[in-house]
């Protein structure tokens, strides 16, 4: 099709949705008549509008591909598009037929979209598709699909996004396969991610169990934000209105997926952060009740249900999964109050609630709030006074004991905190190292999780061993842990500045190379992995340093910040994802997902690394040998550097060194 062509294409479908759904068949006979291939293809993208949403103001990072590629699409397997070889077809997405490739660059898989040669004699398209585009890649978040490139090679336009190897929710849903804790952990991840989203003005508007897919490991990613758009602030100045109001869909225009789509969409006005979370509200009942909250015959009878009925309550639907649904009830209820005002309002709101189930669910009350409140009035107001009276004299006591216990813990703990390391007594030691590993994970994200006592003794293990100086087998070449520690302080301002800019914890980039290289900037070890951070050569590389400069700690430091950050957005960025993470650095992520995929489904499974490691005896050689060391010793490193005063080291934490000019030793 020429793009003479298409535009006549375009203006007849643009006139035809002008008019009432009534009245569209009617004029395309009369202004197609002598054109039965214009009414065709009219009637096509007509009809996909129906389906799916209106094509013209659909964003172009969603459109195009259906009737430009259609069955056309050329057997593209073995070709070189860029650094890209494509291994296997996908499928067709929205966007022009999807493909497996090998990226020779960093060595890894990606989904490659390529796209159809309308957009390159469309430019208005193209700076559209092209704006949007930066806008989803701008997400950097572990729950949001991943846009590595968007590019040119022998004019063939591509998007270049992380491979995906998992199920969508909609699968999940239909193979009965979602447990309550899992549907509750792939909500919070979805609510986590459109935090991000919004935060940085950006509305999906097609949440829905098609776009959210698990990995096997449990990391949950929103895909496909092809009909997002930018919310921007409301300009004053009446010139400025006018562009700001071209950033929300046009009055008359409904956008989004039947079933999924908030109130507001259905009536086509203009959509907000709220818009999503009824969304999430719709999917979320739906993986409750394994079938959604408003269903009709047809698209039009599933949008009067949107916006004139209330769906059923969870606990009128027959559920395998939760017998009392009261707590769930409580968060659907208030995602899908059709006054948005009424709604939630942020996703972090959601996230607060979701909470609040998670807490309830692992550690119920004694008695249900479902069971108190479906007495009579009477009888819920006496009941509550005596639980008020009991609760007053059991909290009285309780606090008592409290603070006299309180005080002797303050007590003790201050004296821990004065002591030296080696002074401690082994309780002491233990204590001191439990309370220090959650203070280091709060430094690395949140959703940190308490230790065992197994896990605990593990990171106790090699403090020990530094303190002893036995940290590495050839630890005389290293120097003693002071000398150790005082080589790392001109570097903290460097690794401070690369690894804030990539939104990495400062406190991996000060701590890896404790582990890797002690702080021997041009340390080189029996691999040929060279440096701070011991890269590879090829891994260099692949990060942009030449393997001349791989002891350059100035070109190094932004590498590994870089590095560190593509691990987050395959693996997590909460604290527990960072101690898979930091696993990665030594194993590898298809490694770590492997073991993940591994143990998922066994007893007490989290998804961080101390799940790998209560089960190391399940796991290869490889692992058991030298890989449930490494983050062990992590923490072990970020201890002593950040408690230096409990190990006779001068000075104060590495953290603190942030402010100071960088000097190369």
């Amino acid at each position: 099709m020429t793009p003479e062509r298409w535009q006549q294409v375009e203006e007849v479908l643009q006139q035809a949705l002008d008019r009432p759904p009534t009245d569209r068949t009617s004029f395309l006979d009369e202004v197609c008549a002598a054109d039965f291939e214009l009414r065709s293809e009219a009637a096509s993208l007509l009809g996909a509008h129906d389906e799916a949403g209106d094509f013209i103001e659909e964003p172009a990072l969603a459109t195009d591909a259906r009737v430009l590629i259609g069955d056309e699409a050329v057997d593209q397997i073995g070709r070189d598009i860029g650094p890209y070889t494509i291994v296997e077809r996908l499928g067709a997405g929205g966007m022009g037929e999807v493909y497996l490739a090998q990226d020779h660059r960093l060595v890894r898989l990606v989904a490659l979209k390529i796209l159809p040669p309308y957009f390159a004699s469309d430019d208005a398209r193209l700076r559209r598709f092209r704006r949007e585009a930066q806008a989803a890649s701008a997400l950097n978040h572990p729950n949001i699909l991943t846009i590595h490139e968007v590019g040119e090679a022998e004019e063939t336009r591509f998007i270049a996004t992380e491979f995906i190897d998992g199920k969508t929710v909609r699968e999940l849903i239909a193979a009965r396969e979602l447990t309550l804790a899992e549907i509750l952990d792939v909500t919070e991840q979805v609510a986590s991610a459109l935090s991000a989203a919004h935060a940085a003005g950006i509305v999906h508007r097609d949440i829905k169990p098609e776009n959210i897919m698990r990995r096997d490991d449990g990391l949950v990613k929103i895909l496909d934000f092809g009909i997002a758009k930018l919310v921007e602030p409301t300009p004053t100045n009446s010139a400025g209105d006018q562009a700001a109001s071209k950033t929300h869909t046009e009055i008359g225009v409904v956008m989004g997926t039947a079933g999924y789509m908030s109130p507001e969409q259905a009536r086509a006005l203009p959509v907000d952060e709220r818009s999503d979370l009824w969304s999430l509200g719709v999917v979320l009942y739906e993986m409750l009740a394994e079938r959604p909250p408003f269903e009709g015959a047809t698209r039009m009878d599933t949008m009067v249900r949107i916006l004139e009925r209330e769906p059923a309550p969870l606990s009128s639907v027959p559920t395998r999964l939760y017998p009392n649904s009261a707590l769930f009830q409580q968060v659907i209820d208030k995602t899908l109050q059709k006054d948005r005002d009424k709604r939630y309002q942020t996703a972090s709101e959601v996230l607060l609630d979701l909470k609040n189930v998670r807490d309830e669910l692992q550690h119920p009350a004694a008695g249900s709030s479902a069971a108190v409140f479906s007495r009579s009035p009477r009888l819920q107001y006496l009941t509550i006074l005596s639980l008020v009276l009991l609760l007053v004299v059991i909290g009285g006591t309780i606090l008592y004991r409290r603070s006299v216990a309180t005080r002797a813990s303050m007590a003790s703990n201050a004296t821990v905190a004065n002591k030296l390391y080696a002074q401690m007594t082994e309780a002491e030691k233990l204590h001191f190292v439990a309370d220090q590993e959650q203070r280091i994970s709060l430094l690395m994200g949140d959703r940190r999780g308490q230790l065992n006592d197994e896990a605990v003794r593990a990171i106790k293990a090699y403090v020990d061993r530094y303190v002893s100086l036995d940290a590495r087998p050839d630890a005389q070449s290293y120097g003693n842990l002071n000398e150790i520690y005082q080589r790392a302080k001109p570097y903290v301002p460097l690794i401070t500045r690369s690894f804030e800019a990539r939104k990495v914890p400062v406190i991996i980039g000060i701590y890896l190379p404790m582990i890797e290289s002690a702080y021997r900037s041009c340390y080189e070890n029996s691999i040929g992995a060279k440096g701070l951070y011991q890269f590879v050569p090829q891994t260099a590389i692949n990060y942009g340093v030449a393997p001349k400069d791989m002891c350059d700690a100035e070109k190094m430091t932004p590498a590994a910040a870089h590095f560190i950050a593509d691990r987050m957005a395959e693996l997590g960025e909460d604290a527990e994802s960072v101690t898979l993470v930091l696993l990665s650095y030594n194993r590898g992520e298809e490694s770590v997902r492997d073991m993940l995929r591994q143990l998922r489904g066994t007893a007490n499974y989290e998804r961080n690394f101390w799940t790998l490691f209560a089960h190391r005896n399940e796991l290869d050689d490889s692992f058991r040998n030298e890989s449930a060391a490494y983050v062990p010793n992590f923490f072990a490193a970020a201890i002593i550097g950040e408690n230096p005063q409990n190990f006779g080291i001068a000075g104060p934490p590495l953290s603190t060194f942030s402010d100071k000019a960088v000097v190369q030793p």
